[in-house]
């Protein structure tokens, strides 16, 4: 993954649905060329059949694909959506913080999520970024990530 542990950081104050909020996170992803453009499909069809096994908190959602349904990349990615509004996935309805991770391989998803929640948990992150507000508050907490 390199140095930044994000390929992308978004804020949104806009009020967005979760199939909105996953598409929205997976852009950037997209635009580089990390991922194809079925890959947010394959993560909404995923919790349309099964629900958002992916909820790691009640405001934190790590939705994620297959690497055969669009991972393009040959090395994991993360794309950071914190969003003002709380997004309600099904079941979950107070969800702030979406980070869609790109695995491209099974060893690189377990080592890309331990480096995503031993960051999350340095100096709270987590509970910081549930409680932004602004695109200041923002950019403050994850400069150089």
């Amino acid at each position: 993954m390199g140095n930044a542990l994000f390929a992308a950081r978004q804020f949104t104050a806009r009020k967005l649905d979760w199939r909105s909020a996953v598409k929205l996170a997976c852009q950037p992803l997209e635009e580089q060329g990390d991922i194809s453009a079925s890959y947010a499909q394959a993560i909404i069809s995923t919790t349309e059949q099964s629900g958002p096994w992916y909820i790691l908190s009640p405001e934190f959602a790590l939705p994620h694909a297959r690497p055969e349904e669009g991972v393009l990349s040959q090395q994991s990615r993360l794309s950071l959506l914190c969003c003002a509004e709380a997004v309600a996935f099904p079941g979950h309805p107070d969800v702030r913080l979406i980070v869609v991770l790109a695995a491209a391989n099974g060893d690189q998803h377990i080592q890309t999520i331990q480096r995503l929640v031993c960051w999350l948990d340095e100096d709270n992150h987590l509970d910081h970024l549930a409680s932004v507000s602004s695109q200041q508050q923002f950019a403050l907490l994850t400069a150089n990530r």
